[in-house]
């Protein structure tokens, strides 16, 4: 090693004469270049930059984590060489000491060149030292007395090493300065060794740290599953359950964890769940819950949990049945989408309908709708719905003639696994079950069999339901509403329709007019029915004769709304001009209009209503509705005139 003499030499050489000697080490000749660069006056005899109280303060805030881990093992360094002139200093990444530890006549000596926290002893700011050069240069480093650049800290020996965090970046500078005379080799491997220290200790905070937030972001994830769950280790034991799970069985985490998944359930499958190599999926049972009367059937599901290739758990999901068909009923259309307002008509005798039919909905009553066919029974049945406080469950229809007889039941009240051939592997609820909590509408109710009926009343009586080929009972709730165009007091005259049955279904009937008894409706539907069907064709812009209207008015529409919406199709797809007249109709419909017209009080009359009609289409605007009928303003007062309205 050179002596401090000469190194005092080739310093002065440098300072006074700009010539570097190669005998100085490479790291400090490199330093005391840029040193030079920076500007440092060679001659200062103390600390030029120091930070303020507050901002002291802030930064020892920012290093919490470090000064917390650093601290013990300082202090730790510190007795090995206490009484010995020595200080150890804690600084941040910008060469700011933070913390000093040391003997306190050393502490007064590093007080007179402002070697105190809260000094900057970068190299921009002190020169070649061994704290700013350890940063720089990202290494231990030991600086002996003249190789430091500035005169204020030539009287020291300095070792210092720099800090890294978990990704290698570094966050501070563990430095040792003392009396050159008491430093030996050993000296910067003790720095080295607490630095080591450290960087272990912050290395184990960040683990534990991810740790804790795998753990949270691993409790957030299993509460946002729409299933219950529970991981079992490889003996059954319950290590992890979700707030699904809590809400299904009724028992909170504290209750669980650590028990046997066999003390929590008493259903037999748990134990070959555990035991099993091979995993479930959606077995449906009926929880058997420990300690517990409540009852919840669910479909369980298991999965082998792996860590490098061998199986140390499983996890065990639960869905709640219930919540299972809503999400079926949601994507297989079975909801209401029709309300009220889809119910067009400003009539007398449909308002009174739609009054009704609004009263029944505000109960949970049995509903008969009668009426022909074609006159929206089922428009009124999922209005019905939608207005009722089932409106968010299921809505499910099912056509009692459009079934054959021997299907119906197992369409309605579902089947058990092997019930009869061709029956699916596990068997399949019904359509009851599938509308628990909501609506079931048996269209056409007229045309089931008297076998049928019989089960069906049961289900009214006793709020019940056993899938064909099955024994467990099965408790539905569910409103019925039924529709028919059939007489059904004659048809319980007949025989053909249990007397009991109807007196269940009938308590709210409500019978649909047909459209020819509320034929001032007629031009509204229309007019809104070729909007919409004009629209999805492609024809947005049709124009419509008075007379079209008069010929729409004069048909008695046997097939009612359903007809006219048919018709209404018909004529717009094949018609190739941009104004509708009677001539684009059917021969069913215009070949019918004189034989309409005799069996009315007068001609006049229906023309008379058509001009009503096109005004309160047009909301009153005489001169709108002139134009719609188009006619002249004048022509419109004339015939308004004749009929006498003013």
């Amino acid at each position: 090693m050179i002596d401090n003499d000469s190194i005092r030499k080739f310093w002065e050489d440098f300072v006074y004469r700009g010539h570097l000697n190669k005998s100085v080490k490479k790291v400090i000749r490199e330093a005391w270049l840029r040193s030079k660069q920076y500007g440092v006056n060679p001659h200062t005899q103390s600390g030029t930059r120091i930070l303020s109280l507050a901002e002291l303060e802030e930064l020892r805030k920012k290093k919490e984590k470090l000064l917390h881990i650093s601290l013990p093992l300082m202090e730790n360094l510190y007795s090995f060489v206490k009484g010995s002139g020595f200080l150890v200093i804690l600084c941040d990444e910008r060469g700011v000491l933070m913390k000093s530890i040391g003997d306190e006549e050393t502490l007064l000596e590093a007080e007179n060149i402002q070697f105190v926290e809260g000094a900057i002893w970068s190299e921009e700011a002190m020169g070649a030292n061994a704290i700013g050069t350890g940063l720089i240069i990202d290494q231990p480093i030991q600086v002996w007395e003249s190789e430091h650049y500035t005169e204020a800290c030539q009287s020291w020996t300095c070792s210092a090493a720099p800090i890294h965090d978990s990704n290698g970046k570094v966050i501070g500078l563990l430095n040792m300065s003392g009396p050159h005379e008491k430093v030996h080799p050993h000296t910067l491997g003790m720095v080295v060794s607490t630095v080591a220290a450290i960087e272990k200790q912050l290395q184990i905070m960040e683990k534990t740290r991810r740790h804790a937030m795998m753990k949270s972001l691993l409790e957030a994830t299993t509460d946002t599953f729409s299933e219950g769950m529970i991981i079992v280790d490889m003996a059954g034991n319950i290590l992890k359950t979700n707030e699904v799970l809590h809400q299904i069985i009724g028992k909170k985490e504290e209750e669980l964890l650590g028990l046997e998944i066999q003390e929590v359930f008493k259903n037999k499958i748990f134990q070959e769940i555990v035991s099993s190599n091979t995993n479930v999926a959606d077995r449906e049972i009926k929880l058997n819950i420990a300690g517990s009367i409540r009852q919840v059937r669910v479909l369980v599901s298991s999965k082998g949990i792996f860590q490098q290739k061998r199986r140390i758990g499983k996890l065990l999901t639960f869905k709640e049945i219930h919540k299972v068909r809503q999400m079926i009923n949601k994507f297989s259309g079975n909801q209401a989408k029709m309300t009220f307002h889809d119910v067009i008509g400003a009539s007398s005798t449909i308002r009174k309908v739609k009054e009704e039919a609004m009263a029944a909905a505000g109960t949970d009553s049995n509903v008969l709708l009668i009426g022909e066919s074609g006159t929206g029974k089922d428009l009124f049945a999922q209005a019905i719905h939608h207005e009722s406080n089932r409106r968010h469950k299921p809505f499910i229809a099912i056509n009692c003639g459009g079934i054959p007889r021997d299907l119906l039941g197992s369409e309605l009240f579902g089947y058990e696994d092997g019930a009869f051939t061709g029956a699916r592997r596990g068997g399949t609820p019904g359509k009851f079950e599938l509308a628990e909590g909501g609506t079931i509408f048996l269209d056409e109710i007229g045309e089931m069999s008297l076998e049928m009926q019989v089960l069906l009343l049961r289900v009214l009586q006793d709020k019940k339901i056993v899938r064909i080929g099955g024994y467990k009972v099965v408790p539905v709730n569910v409103r019925i509403i039924a529709a028919t165009n059939k007489n059904l007091r004659e048809e319980v005259k007949k025989g053909n329709f249990r007397e009991d049955l109807f007196f269940r279904l009938n308590v709210i009937p409500i019978h649909i007019p047909p459209l020819r008894e509320r034929r001032e409706d007629i031009p509204r539907l229309a007019e809104q029915f070729m909007k919409n069907l004009s629209e999805r064709v492609g024809k947005p812009h049709l124009q419509v004769a008075p007379s079209f209207y008069e010929a729409l008015l004069k048909y008695d529409w046997p097939g009612n709304v359903r007809e006219l919406q048919n018709i209404l199709e018909r004529v717009i797809v094949k018609g190739t001009g941009r104004l509708l007249g009677p001539e684009e109709l059917p021969a069913e419909v215009v070949g019918d209009i004189s034989a309409v017209s005799q069996s009315l009080p007068m001609k006049d009359e229906i023309q008379k209503q058509a001009l009503l009609q096109s005004i309160a289409i047009c909301e009153g605007n005489y001169s709108k509705a002139a134009r719609y009928l188009g006619i002249a303003r004048s022509t419109l007062y004339r015939k308004l005139e004749k009929y006498g309205i003013k």
